[in-house]
């Protein structure tokens, strides 16, 4: 076996992964979703999100004791090199939401998007200019129509 390339348990991995995930979210609720100070009788804030995150957890915990004590796996095997080009994407749409915060949604929308036109291999100037365009129509349908404040930025809008 290439090193670009190694086998997924993948009971074990999800199981592994999402059981900390939901711990995490499970630690770190309190702090982020408050209990309002007086008691409407209305349930709290806390208790879809709370079930969803324990229903994680213990299906996580499932997905751990059938690999491990049951041995039922699905083995995947993950290849770099043809797995490189969606996680490339992945990486830049998450640095498309940091590009917003900073930014604000046309420079960001702009930047972002014409960069995945050319990895992707779009030669045809027309298509980069109606991006560029599409990302100032929807900015401004939705700030203007909709009335929903998207992110300016560093613009004076």
């Amino acid at each position: 076996m290439s090193p670009t390339k190694f086998k997924i348990k993948t009971n074990l991995v999800t199981g592994i992964l999402m059981g900390l995930f939901s711990g995490f979210m499970l630690f770190v609720m309190p702090k982020q979703v408050r209990i309002p100070a007086y008691d409407s009788g209305a349930p709290s804030p806390r208790i879809i999100p709370g079930i969803c995150l324990v229903v994680i957890l213990l299906c996580s915990i499932i997905l751990i004791i059938q690999s491990l004590v049951f041995k039922k796996e699905k083995i995947v095997e993950f290849d770099w090199n043809n797995e490189k080009p969606a996680i490339l994407l992945i990486v830049l749409l998450c640095i498309y939401v940091f590009l917003i915060i900073k930014l604000g949604f046309i420079i960001a929308s702009a930047i972002t998007f014409v960069i995945i036109l050319a990895y992707c291999g779009e030669r045809k100037p027309f298509i980069y200019i109606f991006t560029i365009a599409l990302a100032v129509g929807i900015y401004f349908l939705f700030s203007k129509v909709f009335h929903v404040s998207l992110p300016a930025g560093i613009l004076p809008f």
